[in-house]
C-alpha cells in the first residue's frame, strides 16, 4: 500500500507536516495549502523548497473548479491557476491534477446535503470537455475530487460525466468520505460505477450529524473500509492512497488514522491470500 497524507492535513508548514509525519513512517505527502496559500498561486520559493526535504509529493490540488460558477470564473482559473499547476505537475512527474465539480450556487457545507437533488447542468459538461482537452495536450489528468458542494458530488456522478463527455484525459480522486459526508451513508455501492475511473484515493471516516460531520479514524465512523480496500485490490489498484482525516493535525491522531488505515488494509490482505 502506497500510504501518505494531504501534508497540511498536519500542518501548512511542509517542514513541519513531514518531520511529524516521517516520524511515523509517513514519506508521500500531497500538496495543497502551505504557509503563504494554496499552491501554487502561492509563494513560488516556498513551493521550490518542498523539493529539499527528500519525500515523494504524489498529488497536487490547487482547487480548481471547487468554488467556479461562471464562465469568467472558469476563463480566469484556466488561464491563471491551470497553467501554473500544470507546469508544477510536470516538474514533479504526477499524473495530473485533482480538480473538483464546480460549485452548486448556494451550496455550504452545512447545507449542501439538504439541497433539491438537480441534474448537472450542460454548462459543466462542457467546461469539463474543455479543461480536460487542454489537459489531454499537456499530457495530464484531470482527476475529479466528489464535493458535496459541488454539482459532481459522488463518485457515481463523476464516472457519469465522464462517460457522457467522452474525456480520455478525465479520472476520478475517490474520496469514500466526502461521499458519506453528502449523502449519511457507506457509498460502496458505487464502487463499481466508479472503478474504471480510479487514480487517487483519499481517506476519511466520520459520524453523520446535522451540518459537518464528525470526523474519525478510519473504521470508527460509518465507513467499511475494509471493503473499499478489498474493492480496490479486486481491480488491481496500486497507485496513492492518502490519509485526509479533518481532524487535528497532532502526531497522536495521525498516527491513530495511520495505523486503523494498515489495520483495515492488512486484514483485508489476510483474508484473501
Amino acid at each position: 500500500m502506497k500510504l501518505g497524507i494531504v501534508a497540511d492535513e498536519i500542518s501548512r508548514d511542509f517542514t513541519e507536516a513531514v518531520r511529524i509525519g516521517t516520524s511515523l513512517g509517513l514519506r508521500r505527502y500531497e500538496v495543497r495549502f502551505l504557509k503563504s496559500g494554496r499552491a501554487p498561486m502561492c509563494d513560488s520559493a516556498e513551493m521550490a523548497e518542498l523539493e529539499t526535504h527528500g519525500v515523494e509529493i504524489t498529488a497536487l490540488s490547487p482547487g480548481l473548479f471547487k468554488m467556479t460558477e461562471t464562465a469568467e470564473a472558469f476563463a480566469h482559473e484556466m488561464a491563471e491557476v491551470y497553467p501554473r499547476a500544470a507546469a508544477w505537475a510536470h516538474r514533479w512527474n504526477l499524473p495530473g491534477l485533482i480538480v473538483f465539480g464546480f460549485h452548486k450556487p448556494g451550496a455550504t457545507e452545512e447545507n449542501a446535503a439538504k439541497l433539491p437533488a438537480q441534474p448537472v447542468p450542460s454548462h459543466v459538461e462542457d467546461w469539463f470537455s474543455a479543461a480536460s482537452e487542454r489537459a489531454a495536450a499537456d499530457g495530464l489528468l484531470l482527476m475529479i475530487e466528489p464535493e458535496p458542494i459541488c454539482w459532481i458530488d459522488t463518485s457515481r456522478a463523476a464516472a457519469s460525466l465522464i462517460e457522457r463527455t467522452g474525456a480520455s484525459s478525465l479520472r476520478i480522486n475517490y474520496d469514500p468520505g466526502n461521499v458519506a459526508w453528502f449523502e449519511g451513508r457507506d457509498p460502496i455501492g458505487e464502487f463499481a460505477a466508479a472503478a474504471p475511473w480510479i487514480a487517487n484515493v483519499h481517506i476519511k471516516d466520520l459520524i453523520p450529524k446535522a451540518g459537518r460531520p464528525d470526523f474519525v479514524a478510519a473504521g470508527e465512523g460509518i465507513i467499511d473500509f475494509r471493503a473499499h480496500f478489498a474493492a480496490l485490490r479486486g481491480i488491481g489498484y496500486t497507485g496513492p492512497i492518502s490519509l485526509e482525516p479533518h481532524m487535528d493535525g497532532r502526531a497522536e491522531t495521525i498516527q491513530r488514522c495511520k495505523e486503523a488505515v494498515e489495520r483495515s488494509y492488512e486484514t483485508n490482505s489476510s483474508a484473501s491470500d
